[in-house]
């Protein structure tokens, strides 16, 4: 399967970019499109163990 670097959180609307394969989780923006807080990468177990449920955008 391809890499698929365009994320949603599913819970709560955000995106997400995963630029590299097991590489580290950029905030994109928010669900209702301003910018993130903070644009710090994070690993996907951090994001996971934080509530986040991330999935490819679809489309």
């Amino acid at each position: 399967m391809a890499h698929v670097r365009d994320l949603v959180d599913v819970v709560s609307g955000d995106e997400f970019d995963q630029p590299t394969p097991y590489g580290l989780v950029y905030p994109v923006c928010t669900a209702d499109g301003s910018a993130p807080s903070s644009q710090r990468g994070r690993t996907w177990e951090h994001l996971t163990a934080s509530g986040r449920d991330l999935r490819p955008v679809s489309g």
